[in-house]
């Protein structure tokens, strides 16, 4: 994430002067960094106003703009969601094709594992058999139970299997995998109301979250996918994925200042163990001293 920005905040200010000209050039490389244009707006507006010491260095101009940064995606910084007592609990993860949904959903299984919850898995992309299957290949290697169906089948009976086990058979927790939509296919939103609705029947006895996994090297395209979701169903928090490789990661100050919805976290890796809780100062400090 945000490889080489340091060195290139670096160039822009070396004549340690705030100008229009130092500005521009931070303008643009705060959007080279997928800051959405809004949120650029915004930061470099705020800069301006800023009081400077005259003789201002580096680290000054990371001080001011980490504090303008973080009063943005601070006050939707979330821990991913707390399970709580005596009440079961569902997740459900959407999002559009590959962007990284049945992976998260083993990180997601495995990371409340360890928090010795009884888990159960729903495979409920019966579009592609090799979801299935990898979902199943996760079920294996973190010894827990999932809910399949046959290839095309209603995603939404599997749904409803895995809410019924949940809640008849004293399980903490059920985390349901499902297909990989484009936003624009209007069938596809309406199947998925359909598997919120199935979940929403049962929600005077579950917690319920609906958890979008966004790609993180997409860009700000993915504000538009969560727009487009957001009108068919109710999405709690982001997980944005994919942040471990060519992902620069500015995409989540925009997700947060535009749409008002918390990251729970990031996937750094492919493995069971690469998903980390969102840490707005953790992040903001990654952003200015890589």
């Amino acid at each position: 994430m945000f490889k080489n920005f340091t060195n290139k905040l670096e160039n822009i200010f070396s004549s340690k002067k705030i100008n229009e000209e130092s500005l521009l050039e931070l303008e643009e490389l705060l959007l080279i960094s997928d800051i959405g244009i809004e949120t650029v707006d915004k930061i470099i507006n705020k800069l301006k106003i800023e009081k400077f010491s005259r003789e201002f260095d580096l680290a000054e101009i990371k001080s001011k703009l980490a504090v303008i940064i973080l009063d943005i995606i601070r006050p939707f910084q979330e821990k991913l969601p707390i399970i709580e007592a005596g009440k079961p609990s569902v997740i459900v993860c959407v999002g559009v094709n590959g962007s990284g949904k049945t992976t998260t959903v083993a990180k997601l299984a495995h990371y409340y594992s360890q928090m010795d919850y009884s888990i159960i898995l729903g495979a409920a992309d019966t579009f592609r058999a090799a979801a299935i299957e990898q979902l199943s290949l996760w079920s294996k290697e973190l010894n827990l139970d999932v809910i399949i169906g046959d290839q095309n089948s209603d995603p939404a009976s599997i749904v409803f299997k895995c809410v019924d086990k949940v809640l008849n058979h004293k399980i903490n927790l059920g985390i349901i995998d499902t297909a990989g939509r484009l936003q624009n296919r209007t069938d596809l939103m309406e199947q998925l109301k359909k598997i919120d609705k199935v979940v929403q029947a049962k929600s005077n006895f579950l917690n319920q979250k609906t958890i979008m996994v966004i790609d993180g090297t997409t860009g700000q395209s993915s504000i538009k996918q969560v727009e487009e979701f957001s009108k068919y169903i109710k999405i709690d928090g982001i997980i944005i994925s994919k942040l471990d490789g060519s992902a620069i990661g500015g995409t989540i100050v925009s997700i947060i200042d535009r749409l008002k919805i918390p990251v729970f976290g990031i996937g750094m890796g492919e493995n069971k163990n690469s998903l980390e809780e969102f840490d707005a100062e953790k992040f903001v400090s990654k952003i200015l001293n890589d």
